[in-house]
């Protein structure tokens, strides 16, 4: 019973084949989708070079695991950066550091203060807010400030 199917299948494949020699165009065409196919499917499991970064932070309580949202970390640290005068616009990513988090903070300050003075205020500030509130130690925090447009008039 087996026999008939594979000569069936025998066929279907050798009337695909002879097709494709024929139509070198759709040959090419086939060719390339099945290739980004491959390549696709392939991308699926490869792993990244970087460290993928959790969504939240586990903290362990006595009653069991705690988890904070690194959304709810972001509004910490704009609310903290919301505190340090000259300090317009805060703009935290974050990544992992020795098994605890770190914050790369992008700002906007304004052009009347000194950007390491606001950069190392605003580290400390930031660093104790998140630690008071969220219990969250950040081990590492690097900001960089640009100073904002002054528009004279």
């Amino acid at each position: 019973m087996l026999v008939p199917f594979v000569n069936q299948v025998s066929v279907i494949i050798f009337d695909a084949v002879t097709f494709l020699q024929e139509n070198i165009t759709l040959s090419a065409i086939f060719a390339f989708i099945a290739v980004l196919s491959l390549w696709l499917f392939a991308a699926q499991f490869r792993g990244s070079s970087q460290s993928k970064l959790p969504n939240s932070v586990v903290l362990q309580a006595e009653e069991g695991e705690v988890r904070i949202a690194l959304t709810a970390i972001e509004s910490l640290v704009q609310q903290a950066a919301a505190q340090v005068k000259g300090v317009r616009e805060v703009r935290p990513t974050f990544f992992t550091r020795n098994e605890g988090l770190g914050v790369h903070i992008k700002t906007t300050v304004s052009s009347e203060d000194s950007i390491p003075e606001l950069s190392a205020q605003l580290q400390n500030v930031v660093k104790e807010h998140v630690l008071r509130i969220a219990g969250v130690s950040i081990e590492e925090i690097m900001s960089a400030g640009a100073r904002g447009r002054v528009e004279l008039r």
